[in-house]
């Protein structure tokens, strides 16, 4: 038997599965990458959209790394007042409650499908539509309703997903939501992408599925334009990076805030004794008080986090929020190409065009620190997506996570127990993770059986097993002699593959 040759990790296993089979069909890391996070705007409702936004980071086989920012951005379109077309909710059954703006107004420019379509034109083998394959078939076809959308569906169908008669029907049955096993069926989502993969992404920026968006939204007093869509454009940056404990980490740049976070977090905890176990989970909740801290004071204008982050590095270096849910899918291949990317529908603005789900990242608080349409015209919102690639010698490893603030915080101990204690990459997405959250009571140390939270000076959480809370890792990898290896973390229902 011939060793594998491509390695896959996705958030969904049905997004392994159409991973998998892109690359029988001869497609490489990123084409498998990409056909996983297309299957997740249909299999991870209300976590990922073509509606919404993302960021792909490509490792070549030469090892330049690029980012590719499918952000969403505050359209060029200014609205009548602040606050037009969107309005304030709160969910008392999410987290720990919070509050949030839906409906036509909270809906930023989508950036995922030109990120995609981007990514394939520069790293792809295989033909466009062969990555929505898949796809088309399920959302026709339909699917078991997976355990975490019956959780969230569970904590927004009032306020959100029951307030829209398009979205009532997709996601209700007999006027109650949907619950985990039964059907969800969406053949209307299954026509839009046909078309995409039909026709480009031009018909959904700015041809009949555009049109049907933009329609939608002003009925809603919404403000986006049809113009607004076709100026679009997806950003190539180059990667934030660091070394940390002999490995390169290339992550997410300034303007989003992931990746800077993360980056900070490992250039503080380089310096920590991290062989034992107690002075380990210390330094490790502190950079991560430290990083967050430093995000949640400094990163308020998006355009001034680059200088805010070299600030931060400028001081690193002298001494040596909650948000929405996300979908993670990594890869390798033996040719040496490694992907990882990283997809958000915000919480969903409660509109579904033609299946597809809007997102609502304009109606994020804290993603909007100004205030409500307060961001210029045209710029990124505000992201805690980290999509990341660690490499050492001849081996790259491509780490990411769903997570909101936990993001960052999941993929630094993921990386500790990689590059410091040799352990396989299920051995460390199955390890126990800890996070501060800073809560009204005082900060919080939560932490999964196996490590000595309660020998930190916080207030204790502790959790009976891992949980979901803690993030979803999704992780591959391939070495210097082309062996591949990928694992899913088992919190979430994920699923992976090595083909």
């Amino acid at each position: 038997m011939s060793k594998p040759r491509l390695g896959i990790a996705a958030g969904n296993k049905l997004g392994a599965d159409a991973a998998r089979r892109v690359a029988e069909a001869g497609g490489n890391a990123v084409d498998a990458c990409l056909a996983s996070a297309i299957m997740g705007w249909v299999a991870e409702p209300f976590f990922a959209s073509i509606g919404g936004s993302g960021f792909i980071v490509v490792r070549e086989p030469d090892g330049s790394v690029e980012v590719i920012d499918g952000n969403t951005t505050m359209p060029l379109t200014t609205p009548e007042v602040p606050g037009q077309g969107a309005r304030r909710i709160f969910l008392p059954k999410y987290a720990d409650g919070i509050y949030m703006g839906i409906g036509g107004g909270s809906v930023a420019v989508p950036g995922i499908l030109a990120a995609v379509r981007l990514a394939w034109e520069r790293h792809g083998h295989i033909e466009w539509a062969a990555l929505f394959a898949d796809a088309i078939a399920v959302a026709r076809d339909g699917f078991p309703f997976p355990k975490v959308s019956d959780y969230y569906l569970s904590c927004t169908w009032d306020n959100i997903w029951s307030v829209y008669s398009e979205s009532r029907a997709i996601f209700g049955v007999d006027g109650v939501p949907m619950t985990e096993g039964q059907t969800l069926t969406q053949p209307e989502l299954a026509e839009a992408l046909e078309a995409v993969a039909t026709d480009g992404p031009e018909v959904f920026y700015s041809g009949s599925l555009g049109e049907e968006i933009i329609a939608t939204i002003e009925r809603d007093n919404g403000f986006m334009t049809l113009d607004d869509l076709k100026s679009y454009s997806p950003e190539i940056r180059q990667p934030v990076s660091t070394a940390a404990f002999e490995w390169r980490i290339d992550s997410n740049p300034p303007p989003a805030v992931g990746g800077a976070v993360l980056v900070h977090m490992l250039a503080l905890l380089e310096s920590a004794d991290v062989n034992d176990p107690v002075k380990r989970l210390t330094a490790i909740v502190e950079a991560q008080r430290m990083a967050v801290g430093y995000r949640r004071e400094r990163y308020h204008d998006p355009e001034g986090i680059a200088a805010a982050f070299e600030e931060a590095l400028a001081t690193i270096n002298q001494r040596s929020q909650r948000s929405s849910e996300t979908t993670h899918t990594s890869s390798a291949d033996s040719d040496g190409y490694v992907c990882s990317i990283t997809e958000s529908n915000g919480y969903g603005s409660g509109l579904v065009v033609h299946g597809m789900m809007l997102n609502n990242t304009l109606g994020e608080e804290e993603l909007n620190p100004l205030g409500l349409h307060r961001i210029p015209p045209g710029s990124r919102t505000h992201s805690n997506m980290a999509p990341t690639i660690a490499s050492k010698g001849g081996r790259a490893v491509a780490l990411g996570s769903p997570g909101a603030d936990r993001i960052v915080g999941a993929i630094a101990q993921t990386f500790i127990r990689i590059a410091v204690d040799g352990e396989s990459l299920a051995q460390a997405l199955a390890a126990p993770r800890a996070h501060l959250d800073p809560r009204p009571s005082g900060e919080t140390v939560c932490f999964e059986p196996g490590l000595p939270g309660d020998q930190l000076p916080w207030v204790k959480r502790p959790y009976d097993e891992i949980h979901m809370y803690f993030g979803g890792v999704q992780a591959a990898s391939v070495d210097e002699d082309g062996n591949v290896d990928a694992a899913h973390d088992p919190r979430r229902s994920g699923g992976s593959a090595l083909v």
